[in-house]
C-alpha cells in the first residue's frame, strides 16, 4: 500500500508542481490585492468631491449615460466622500450583427458625490503596468490566463488533487513500526548540520505537517471557489442540504422562460433597503449586479471587504421585483453556512489582518512545498539513473570474461 501512495505523492505532485507554486505566489499577493492595488493606482480610489454621495441608481445612470457603448450590470459605493464608486459594463452587441465590439475598458470609476468619471480600466489585461498588475494576478490565480470556464474547471482539478494529495502526503509520514509517537515525531523536525539534499526533505515534510490544519482548507475552499456548483455543492448536499446558487438555478431554466428585465437600479435598490431593514441588516446597500440574460438582480448588504463573512446578498426577480433568494452569512442549513465560510477562508478575511497574513505567507509556503517537492524527485530520479548506469556497466564487465573463455 505504501509504494502505491509513493506513487501517487510523486507523480500527483510533479503534475500540480508549477501551477501550485504559481497559484501560491499570486494568492500570496492577493492577501492584499486591495490594498497592493489602491498604492499603484490611487487614482481610482481617490475621489475630490465633497458633499452628500449619490444613490447607487444615481450612479449607475450617469455611468451609462457617459459610457453608451457600456451596458451597466454592476455598480457599487461606500456612500463616503473622498472614496470612489465603481461602475462595471459589458459592451453593448452590435444591433444589426450581433457581434459583440472589442471596448477599452469595462471598469468605470465615479466620484460618489458628482457623477463624474475619475477613470476607467480593462479588467484582466496583460500584464505587469501598474493599473494592470492587480486584475492580471487575479485573473491569472483563479484560470491561470485561459479561457474563463476552461481556466476555472482546470483549477478546479487541481484543487480537487491537491486536497487528496493533503491525505497521501501526511500518510507517507506515518512510521511502519513502533513506538510510533516516538518514530513519527522525527518527521516534524529539521536536522540541524545535515547536507543539502536532507534539508530539502525535512522543509518539505515538516512544513506539510505542521502547517497541514492550515493548508487543506486552502486546498478545500479552491475547489469551491472553482467548481462550486459542479463539485462542491453536490459534495456538500450529500450531508446537508444546500440550496444551489441562483445563477446556476436559473442558468438551468430553458431558454426565453425567465423573462426580462423591466425593473431599473432605483427600483431594485428601494426593495433592497426594504427588505436589508425588514430583516435587521444595518448596513446599507452598497452593490447591485444584474444577471440580464438570467433576469435578476442581486443586492449586496454592507462592504465585503470589511466583513469577516463577507456581504449578505439579496436577490431579485427583474420582471417583478419579487425575492427570489437571501444569502445572510451564518443563516441557512449547516451545508449552507459551509459553503459561505469559503471564500473568507481562502482570502484569510475570516480572521481579519492576523487571517489575511497568515494566506499570504501560506501562499509562499505552498510555492516553496512545490519547489521542494521537485527537488526531491529531482535528486531521487537521477540516484536512480545512476544506479542504473553502474549496474549495466557492471553487468557488461561480467559478460567480457565470459565470453573470451567461451572463445578460448
Amino acid at each position: 500500500m505504501r509504494s502505491v501512495l509513493v506513487v501517487l505523492h510523486r507523480y500527483v505532485g510533479l503534475a500540480m508542481a508549477l501551477f501550485l507554486a504559481a497559484a501560491g505566489l499570486t494568492g500570496s499577493i492577493l492577501a492584499f490585492h486591495h490594498e497592493i492595488d489602491e498604492v499603484l493606482n490611487p487614482q481610482f480610489y481617490e475621489a475630490p468631491g465633497q458633499g452628500t454621495p449619490l444613490g447607487l441608481a444615481a450612479l449607475a445612470d450617469r455611468a451609462a449615460a457617459d459610457h453608451p457603448s457600456l451596458s451597466i450590470i454592476y455598480v457599487e459605493s461606500e456612500h463616503e466622500p473622498g472614496h470612489a464608486a465603481l461602475a462595471v459594463g459589458q459592451p453593448k452587441p452590435d444591433p444589426a450583427t450581433g457581434a459583440i465590439p472589442e471596448v477599452a475598458y469595462d471598469w468605470v470609476y465615479l466620484d460618489p458625490v458628482t457623477g463624474d468619471t475619475l477613470a476607467t480600466r480593462k479588467w484582466g489585461e496583460c500584464c505587469l503596468e501598474a493599473e494592470n498588475l492587480i486584475p492580471f494576478v487575479y485573473e491569472f490565480h483563479h484560470t491561470l490566463m485561459l479561457p474563463e470556464v476552461t481556466g476555472l474547471v482546470f483549477m478546479g482539478v487541481i484543487a480537487i488533487l491537491w486536497t487528496l494529495d493533503c491525505f497521501t502526503g501526511v500518510a507517507l509520514t506515518l512510521p511502519p513500526g513502533r513506538p510510533f509517537f516516538v518514530r513519527w515525531k522525527t518527521a516534524w523536525r529539521i536536522k540541524r548540520g545535515a547536507g543539502a539534499y536532507r534539508l530539502n526533505v525535512d522543509l518539505h515534510r515538516a512544513a506539510s505537517l505542521w502547517l497541514w490544519l492550515l493548508l487543506l482548507p486552502i486546498a478545500v475552499s479552491s475547489i469551491a471557489m472553482n467548481l462550486p456548483d459542479q463539485v462542491f455543492r453536490p459534495v456538500v448536499n450529500l450531508f446537508s442540504p444546500v440550496a444551489p446558487t441562483v445563477w446556476h438555478e436559473r442558468g438551468q431554466q430553458p431558454p426565453g422562460s425567465l423573462g426580462e428585465v423591466r425593473l431599473d437600479y432605483a427600483e431594485i435598490e428601494a426593495r433592497a433597503a426594504e427588505e436589508a431593514s425588514r430583516r435587521g441588516l444595518t448596513h446599507p446597500v452598497q452593490a447591485i449586479f444584474l444577471a440580464r440574460e438570467l433576469n435578476y438582480y442581486a443586492a449586496g448588504i454592507g462592504d465585503h471587504h470589511d466583513l469577516a463573512l463577507g456581504s449578505p446578498w439579496l436577490y431579485f426577480d427583474g420582471t417583478d421585483g419579487r425575492l427570489i433568494r437571501a444569502d445572510v452569512p451564518g443563516e441557512g442549513t449547516a451545508g449552507e453556512v459551509f459553503m459561505q465560510l469559503q471564500t473568507p477562508i481562502h482570502g484569510g478575511r475570516i480572521a481579519g489582518l492576523p487571517g489575511r497574513i497568515a494566506v499570504a505567507v501560506l501562499g509562499l509556503v505552498i510555492t516553496g512545498l512545490s519547489v521542494t517537492g521537485v527537488v526531491i524527485w529531482w535528486k531521487k530520479r537521477r540516484a536512480r539513473v545512476d544506479r542504473a548506469r553502474r549496474a549495466a556497466v557492471r553487468g557488461g564487465a561480467t559478460a567480457r570474461p565470459a565470453e573470451h573463455r567461451a572463445g578460448g
